[in-house]
């Protein structure tokens, strides 16, 4: 059979199946709908009109490739610091590139690098400009909450998460964290026990959202996932916190936002008010625009990757040629003709 006879016989079988899941994921959905009343989830959102404190918002982005002896790894991090005041907006920006060897957790390495240099952005952005209230992007929740992995970078990131943290509390800066397009099931868990309904599995927190609600602007009410978060045994109790936690669909046409904060956090109604108002600018994105500049800003483009790749094997390889021969080829996957 050629290719496309056999991808029609499948696609035909495999649709059927697929539709018949669906019809009992229809009935499953209008029992849940029935159970959960929506006046007891759903507030209204109140925009909090132009923002005017002094605020920041933070990303980052990396890139890996990999050779054959090792893998070549470039981050960067972008803090934007906002303020109606003289000096307007300004950039707090940190990057850095490196080898790293390979083990089973490479990519989960590279990533814990990336997100303990925003922390470190975000450090100085709390102590060179002092803002009210600083955006990462993220939950705070899965940032405390990260499996941990024998590495040192595991530790130094949980060293630096601490720091943040701790600093962010004695300066009175006001940390969120807010992530898109979530494929967490917290809520779901949160409903499940609290009204005695089974979700399908098929469905996270943000398509039930989109079931209940619709293509309306909303806030859910806040809940408090369980967390226990120490970085190590030297943590005082009083760092142990939980992360209430709640959903926003700013726009019509956006999806929902998961934003959460530090239980510290006394007004999380008024951190969803101003997430209302970033987000104003585009009804189809529904996301704090700054955010997203730190994104674009942060951003490593494939290109650039490569060129940073080229660099350092050219460096390396000009200086030992046999061991970058041997290290610093670049994979056949690589070379391989599409």
């Amino acid at each position: 059979m050629r290719h496309y006879g056999l991808w029609l016989d499948k696609y035909s079988r495999r649709r059927a199946q697929i539709l018949n899941t669906w019809a009992g994921l229809s009935t499953n959905i209008a029992e849940f709908k029935a159970r959960i009343p929506a006046d007891d989830l759903f507030q209204e959102v109140v925009d909090a009109g132009d923002v005017t404190m002094r605020t920041a918002f933070v990303d980052g982005g990396e890139g890996i490739r990999e050779l054959i002896g090792l893998g070549v790894y470039f981050i960067r991090a972008s803090g934007l610091v906002l303020s109606d005041r003289e000096e307007g907006e300004l950039f707090v920006r940190d990057l850095d590139m490196n080898v790293i060897d390979y083990d089973d957790h490479v990519k989960e390495r590279v990533e814990l690098l990336r997100e303990g240099m925003e922390f470190d952005v975000a450090i100085k952005c709390i102590e060179d400009h002092h803002p009210q209230m600083m955006f990462l992007d993220g939950s705070l929740y899965v940032k405390a909450r990260r499996k941990p992995i024998k590495t040192p970078e595991y530790e130094l990131y949980r060293k630096k998460i601490v720091r943040l943290l701790k600093l962010a509390r004695r300066e009175g800066v006001r940390l969120v964290g807010v992530s898109e397009d979530s494929k967490s099931r917290m809520l779901s868990k949160h409903l499940s026990a609290e009204y005695q309904v089974r979700f399908p599995k098929f469905m996270t927190d943000s398509s039930i959202l989109r079931v209940l609600a619709g293509d309306t602007v909303y806030r859910t009410r806040e809940f408090i996932p369980q967390s226990k978060f120490e970085a190590d045994d030297r943590i005082e109790d009083s760092l142990v916190a939980g992360f209430p936690t709640a959903y926003i669909q700013p726009t019509k046409l956006s999806n929902p936002l998961r934003v959460d904060v530090p239980d510290w956090e006394k007004d999380l109604s008024e951190v969803l008010s101003v997430i209302a108002s970033l987000s104003r600018g585009s009804r189809h994105f529904g996301y704090p625009l700054p955010l997203y500049l730190a994104h674009l800003d942060a951003h490593i483009a494939s290109a650039q990757m490569d060129w940073t790749v080229r660099q350092i094997v050219n460096y390396l390889s000009k200086r030992d040629s046999i061991l970058g021969g041997a290290v610093l080829k670049s994979t056949r996957r690589t070379n391989r003709p599409e």
